[in-house]
């Protein structure tokens, strides 16, 4: 038999992996969005904050999800200059 018919599993296992790499830990999230370790798992607990994966007993973030739940923080301003024409 060829090592071929293990390719395919192998690629799977490898592009897997790949993708794991670019997820983020708990402690990665925290440092990012400036919350605390506590207030995620809160908010896991919860059903609420962040997307997040459970693979096995690890806990994961796509940085998308963490992406989109910064970009629901910005906080609109006037520009300056709007401001000043208005006095």
């Amino acid at each position: 038999m060829s090592s071929s018919s293990n390719e395919p599993k192998d690629n799977k296992s490898k592009a897997a992996r790949l993708h794991l790499r670019g997820l983020l830990t708990p402690e990665e999230v925290a440092v990012i969005t400036g919350l605390s370790r506590e207030t995620l798992a809160q908010w896991r607990s919860q059903k609420r904050g962040i997307p997040y994966l459970k693979i096995g007993r690890a806990v994961r973030y796509d940085p998308v999800d963490v992406q989109t739940y910064l970009e629901g923080c910005r906080v609109s301003v006037s520009d300056p200059q709007e401001r000043r024409q208005r006095l």
